[in-house]
């Protein structure tokens, strides 16, 4: 593609741009707006108004055809049946202010005139004006001189747009081919006669048309929102620090959870729908870190949704995208997802990221239960694996003095806090002692990440509770998170093992969200984590994990080749495992530990494992998930969890 002027993208090739007047080169809409209503006031009285949305409606039409539609409306809404005198009158009163009037240049339209002057290309403007008409606007507006050729639609036998005739002759006058003409217009009527006229069309919402219809029109190949130029700056920072703006919300944030999960501070100013190009953009900046590895890994998630994705640079760059059994991947991809109608330029950013950084980019799309949520887990996947791929040459010193063995300002919390029925005895970055007592038990967890020793488990109950297996469990689970971890729990009565299980786990995530607050506010930490970390993980993990408190207290068991009636029948329930635990009380275990910590917990089950190493390999890996989320990150230093963290 071309680069005129740091925000015009044009076909490598284009020998003219064919400009419509209305609208794109010059705000003619401001003055119509506020002309028409004041000559419909004029004739008909104060009551007949016209809206701004109306106007645009009906802008593209040359004036007799513009208001024989404002008459129309006016009889509709109104009641109100224009004479043809009036009608005569108001039109030539109408065409004689709007020659008159010196109109203000679109911003951006300079800048992009000069610049094509300069390749050199040929420049024309194509109107549904008369052409004297339109050459005194373009004089009084200073530009008339920048174009070799102006057609207005009084040119003997030719149709006025949407018919191609005038582009078609702008063209041929040029002495050029339509192929290798770039048509630029505000309105589908103007880019209905690009398009038909076999030039590439380009939209511009600045005039009469939105930005989302001109990009679900059949007669634009591309789309803007201004002509503002584009800005892509990215670098390792506070990932608060950010600023995007793109013609659709929900690519941005996409971007956003990019940058995000690699670290970064953005500032994002893109002014088109050519999400290719802005992908392209963003990877290419990536590319220019320094490279710490050659592929990364990542179980991406929020909420209900997730992904796996692998990046591996590569001399031939290209996305696969697959699924597990249970989602049909065509169906999800041609899904609408928020402001977009479909994944098509959710795709089209991805396949831009992966030319961009040079990199193959696999996607294994694993939980769909919202699409938002699970594009969302498409791109934190990948802002995770780019994270581990990449490195800023020169990170800022107050980014890198992240030292937990450092005491921190009141680092130390001592006394009781009460919540309800949670006590929070102390807690510090390192280590928290948090109590929960009911009217049927007594739980103590102290967690300690300073240092590594075996844990101590009690759990005092009834002798019909079988909770013998729960011990090593934990003993599994605090391990992989590199932390100490001690237990006691005493329920002799009204107790069952399902609520040793979910009490111990809301309390022992109880402690480790306190530790993990004062990490958040007092270093940052990573607050999202997996058990894949290596490209050979998604070989050799049957089951991986993966946590998260950037998002909503929920947790869930994914098959991959299975259906979940099938998983729930042979591993969530009616199993008994690990000596005497019984399955769904493990499940229950997975429940109170996200509503204590308020966390996501997303467990991957790619084989048919058995139930008994199934269960040990998720406490396993969801402690080591567990260290990943609490390793510092001094780029989140100060961000709050939550499903709105994105937003501080």
């Amino acid at each position: 593609m071309m680069l005129i002027a740091e925000r015009l993208y044009i076909p490598e090739g284009t020998e003219a741009i064919l400009w419509d007047m209305d609208g794109v080169l010059l705000d003619t809409l401001s003055l119509d707006l506020t002309l028409c209503n004041q000559l419909l006031g004029q004739h008909f009285g104060e009551h007949v108004t016209l809206t701004k949305v109306f106007i645009r409606s009906i802008f593209a039409h040359h004036p007799p055809e513009f208001w024989r539609l404002i008459f129309e409306f006016a009889k509709s809404e109104y009641g109100i049946s224009g004479t043809e005198g009036e009608f005569e009158r108001i039109l030539e009163t109408y065409n004689q202010i709007r020659n008159d009037s010196v109109f203000e240049v679109n911003p951006g339209i300079p800048e992009i005139l000069e610049n094509a002057r300069n390749l050199p290309l040929k420049l024309a403007v194509v109107s549904n004006n008369p052409t004297e008409d339109v050459r005194k606007l373009l004089s009084q507006a200073g530009i008339l001189d920048a174009f070799d050729l102006v057609i207005g639609n009084d040119v003997r036998d030719l149709r006025k747009k949407p018919a191609p005739d005038t582009y078609l002759l702008a063209a041929e006058t040029l002495g050029v081919t339509p192929e290798t003409c770039v048509v630029v217009e505000d309105s589908m009527v103007g880019a209905e006669a690009g398009h038909q006229a076999g030039c590439f069309t380009i939209g511009v919402a600045i005039g009469s048309e939105d930005f989302e219809p001109l990009a679900r029109s059949p007669w634009t190949d591309r789309v803007y929102a201004a002509f503002h130029p584009n800005r892509v700056e990215l670098q390792f920072g506070k990932v608060t620090n950010k600023h995007i703006l793109t013609p659709n919300e929900f690519v941005s944030h996409m971007v956003e959870h990019v940058a995000w999960r690699m670290g970064c501070e953005i500032h994002l100013r893109w002014n088109n729908d050519d999400w290719f190009l802005l992908g392209t953009r963003i990877g290419s900046r990536i590319s220019e870190y320094d490279t710490l590895q050659d592929s990364g890994v990542a179980l991406g998630m929020i909420d209900d949704g997730s992904a796996e994705v692998l990046i591996e640079r590569s001399n031939e760059p290209n996305v696969v995208m697959d699924s597990v059994k249970h989602i049909d991947l065509d169906w999800f991809l041609s899904l609408r997802c928020e402001q977009l109608h479909s994944g098509e330029p959710l795709m089209d950013l991805i396949q831009g990221l992966s030319q961009g950084v040079g990199a193959r980019i696999r996607v294994t799309v694993c939980s769909l239960e919202d699409p938002h949520h699970t594009w969302e887990g498409v791109f934190r996947s990948i802002g995770i694996a780019l994270n581990q791929m990449f490195t800023h040459r020169a990170i800022p010193q107050e980014f890198s003095e992240c030292r937990l063995e450092k005491p921190v300002p009141d680092g130390f919390h001592q006394g009781t806090v009460s919540q309800g029925d949670i006590r929070v005895n102390a807690r510090s970055c390192e280590f928290a002692q948090v109590t929960r007592k009911t009217a049927e038990s007594n739980v103590c967890v102290f967690t300690d990440f300073s240092k590594q020793e075996p844990g101590n488990y009690r759990f005092h109950v009834s002798p019909a509770v079988t909770v013998g297996g729960l011990p090593a469990l934990l003993d599994r689970f605090a391990k992989a998170a590199g932390l100490t971890l001690h237990v006691d729990y005493e329920a002799t009565v009204l107790s069952s093992s399902h609520v040793v299980l979910e009490d111990t786990a809301l309390v022992l995530g109880r402690a480790l969200k306190e530790m993990l607050l004062l990490r958040m506010d007092q270093y940052g930490a990573n607050a999202a984590g997996s058990s894949l970390t290596t490209a050979d993980d998604l070989s050799h993990q049957p089951i991986r994990v993966g946590l998260s408190v950037e998002g909503r207290k929920v947790w869930k068991l994914v098959p991959f080749h299975e259906s979940f009636d099938e998983l729930r029948k042979r591993f969530i329930i009616g199993q008994t495992v690990c000596d005497d635990l019984f399955s769904e009380d493990l499940d229950d275990f997975l429940d109170g530990l996200s509503g204590g910590l308020n966390c996501s917990i997303m467990v991957h089950i790619k084989d048919r494992i058995d139930p008994d190493k199934g269960w040990q390999m998720i406490f396993s890996h969801l402690g080591k998930a567990l260290k990943a989320a609490f390793e510092p990150n001094p780029s989140r230093k100060g961000v709050p969890p939550g499903v709105k963290a994105t937003l501080a």
